[in-house]
């Protein structure tokens, strides 16, 4: 009787919010959905910061599925752009290969973290390049595109006409520095790289030039009133902070958007754009990469494509960096294509120990990074803990992040679950009934009315109250169960029905904390002998053989404290062979012995011009071990010789007591072993003063002498 109160009122749930609820779930009980998170770009390693949005994601399309909608999770890595073409061209293999590589990367990753999609795609796809030239071909058809000269970025020394990304400068509308010329992150304003103040080149450094060129462009502006109306209404679902943006961005006025770009690029070419404009144009990844949702929907449904885009509900799950694009461009585009348009659910940032994540503090951490030391349904639970629908930035705190894991997860929802499948495996091996006296059914009265309320967060995606609702039930087990001491007289009747409700019980928490933690839950059904559940199988009658319940939480023994970390390491090498560089006059190539755990390595310096061959052989000094190997002019460096230099004077960092291998650091910092790039290096700034290597208000030394140079200026910076 118990189960079916229950499955009712789910059932009304979702067929028909109940008048308790002051939320609509915008979903019809028979409507195909397709869930969407941000596409990532094949250029690079997927990071925890990345990871909240496609873990948000996942948890409401699995929620979804569980509550019985046809809905479906898909993704693709966006393939095409400039930076990719660049960072193929210098490994010196062609694009696709090279995006694929981040491709694959990315769907390992997001597995790990048991992230599902139903479809992870690609935007290079033969699918995606038909119904880019279709979509285009709808604007044209509707006086939607135009041609104009214009002025873009040029670099003399790059010998390349730079796109918007490839420039930064300081922002014209809030002066932040450092700023790409695509969008200011500081403001969120959508740019263009003629836009900022004292560009620089982000490949040479150089200060770029302009020059005229014609393109595309697709008449965003006629949209602003279509626009301004959609996301001021209920429907719409805007959340309050991005209304206030958006508003703010059309009063400002909207400018035609730019749709292409000149070649080279690495992406699709725009159909007779040699005949229109005399030159090979292509279309700009922001044309293309949304489009990638519809052809990864294509790809796995086919011709039904159109059911889902056409007729059902689509839910778009974007980081606040890319609301321009997401909430004027792409709505435009599909009113300009008769597309309905989607609800969008924009989060923060990921900041750790409540700072921006950074290499130098050691709180920069790849999917795979994090997965050495942490569980993925640790990381999955702490960002649903902590999840609602505010724009606001989420700091995973390292010793809050283990307090709720250890704490909350482990010691509220694991224990109950734990505690009783032990329980009654171990001294029963099968339920045979369920307690429902007095008590129990107050008990499961209280707790009907958290099933509905945690249904409907799920469908406000608040998950923060979907995880304190989940927390409440299990909280109400833990005290039912050493209340009932049924440890005192476990072979009564009494005590094995009374556990055979907690049993029941732990099997609901399953159900409810199954889009967050799938393995968790899995473990739970295994125990009992069963495979998935979903959300109508609630209720209080389950009776059958138990088996011995698997470990559901990793416990956090201990919390690195990263962020005390300097991002160098820094090893003592000493210089066993000199030679001059083949392709190179101011080089030299060095081999160089770092002891038996990292052994000889060979390092490229450009110490030719301030040392010849002699000063060099069986000096000891310190080298940066964990740099990112690199040919240079050829010749693999596998290190880097550190410096100091005032333009006039070069001297190397001696260490003449230190034993070869050693480690040298400045004082308090522990060195990391991470690799960095030579753009990480720059940014580090070490200094000298009364001949000593400084950090700060940290000196550099190894355990028997400080680390001094010799001969030049006080201030000088260390290379």
């Amino acid at each position: 009787m118990v189960k079916e109160k229950v499955n009712a009122k789910i059932a009304k749930a979702n067929g028909k919010v109940s008048k308790k609820s002051s939320v609509k779930s915008n979903l019809k009980s028979n409507e195909k959905v397709i869930v969407t998170a941000a596409l990532p770009y094949a250029n690079g390693s997927i990071h925890i910061g990345h990871l909240l949005e496609y873990v948000q994601a996942d948890v409401y399309t699995r929620f979804l599925k569980s509550i019985g909608k046809d809905a479906l999770f898909v993704c693709a890595s966006d393939m095409h752009g400039t930076p990719i073409e660049m960072n193929a061209k210098k490994a010196g293999i062609d694009p696709k290969k090279f995006a694929a590589k981040f491709m694959k990367e990315h769907q390992e990753d997001f597995a790990s973290y048991l992230i599902e999609f139903d479809n992870y795609y690609h935007t290079d796809s033969k699918e995606n390049k038909e119904l880019v030239e279709y979509f285009y071909s709808e604007l044209k058809k509707k006086d939607l595109i135009y041609t104009k000269k214009m002025n873009v970025i040029f670099c003399k020394s790059c010998k390349r006409s730079l796109p918007d990304r490839f420039v930064k400068g300081i922002c014209p509308h809030c002066t932040t520095a450092d700023q790409y010329g695509d969008i200011c992150e500081s403001c969120g304003i959508t740019l263009k790289g003629t836009d900022l103040v004292n560009p620089k080149c982000s490949l040479c450094g150089e200060s770029p030039t302009q020059k005229e060129s014609e393109h595309y462009f697709f008449k965003l502006k006629s949209f602003s009133k279509s626009l301004e109306k959609w996301f001021n209404t209920k429907e719409s679902l805007v959340q309050p902070e991005m209304k206030n943006w958006l508003n703010n961005w059309i009063k400002k006025g909207l400018d035609d958007w730019c749709i292409s770009r000149d070649e080279p690029y690495y992406g699709f070419e725009i159909p007779d754009s040699v005949k229109e404009t005399g030159e090979k144009k292509y279309f700009y990844v922001w044309l293309d990469a949304p489009i990638g949702y519809i052809s990864s929907t294509k790809n796995l449904v086919k011709g039904k494509w159109k059911d889902y885009w056409y007729k059902g509900h689509i839910q778009h799950f974007i980081g606040k960096d890319i609301a321009y694009f997401h909430l004027l461009f792409w709505p435009a585009i599909l009113m300009a294509v008769d597309i309905p348009l989607p609800k969008l659910t924009v989060h923060g940032w990921v900041t750790v120990n409540g700072k921006k994540m950074s290499k130098s503090r050691g709180t920069f951490f790849t999917a795979k990074d994090f997965l050495q030391d942490y569980s993925a349904e640790s990381l999955r639970f702490y960002y649903m803990h902590g999840l609602d629908k505010k724009i606001v930035d989420l700091d995973l705190n390292l010793d809050d992040f283990k307090a709720v894991t250890n704490n909350v997860l482990m010691g509220n929802l694991g224990n109950f679950c734990y505690r009783t499948l032990i329980f009654a495996e171990k001294n029963y091996g099968k339920i045979d009934g369920v307690a429902d006296g007095k008590d129990e059914k107050v008990f499961v009265k209280k707790i009907e009315k958290l099933f509905f309320d945690i249904e409907k967060y799920y469908l406000k995606q608040d998950f923060k109250a979907v995880i304190k609702n989940i927390l409440i039930i299990s909280d109400l087990g833990n005290a039912y169960f050493q209340k009932s001491e049924v440890w005192k007289d476990k072979d009564s009747v009494e005590s094995k029905k009374k556990v055979g409700f907690c049993v029941n019980l732990a099997r609901n928490l399953s159900i409810l904390i199954a889009p967050v933690l799938p393995e968790f839950s899995e473990k739970v059904w295994k125990s009992l002998g069963l495979k998935k559940l979903l959300w109508g199988d609630l209720g209080f009658d389950w009776k059958g053989k138990l088996k011995k319940v698997e470990k559901l939480v990793e416990k956090i023994e201990v919390v690195d404290k990263t962020e005390e970390k300097f991002p160098l390491q820094m090893v003592v090498g000493e210089i066993k062979e000199v030679e001059n560089h083949p392709n190179a006059d101011s080089l030299y190539l060095m081999k160089v012995d770092f002891g038996k755990k990292i052994g000889s390595r060979q390092v490229v310096a450009g110490l030719k011009k301030w040392f010849n061959i002699t000063e060099l052989i069986s000096k000891k000094a310190v080298f940066c071990v964990n740099m990112k190997p690199a040919k240079l002019r050829g010749e693999l460096s596998e290190g880097m010789i550190f410096a100091a230099d005032d333009h006039e004077n070069v001297s190397i960092l001696h260490a003449k007591k230190t034993k070869v291998g050693a480690v040298v650091n400045f004082s308090g910092l522990e060195n990391s072993e991470k690799e960095v790039t030579f753009d990480d290096f720059l940014k580090i700034k070490m200094l000298v003063k009364n001949d000593n290597i400084y950090f700060g208000d940290k000196k550099l030394s190894s355990k028997v002498e400080d680390i001094v140079v010799t001969g030049v200026k006080e201030g000088s910076r260390v290379h």
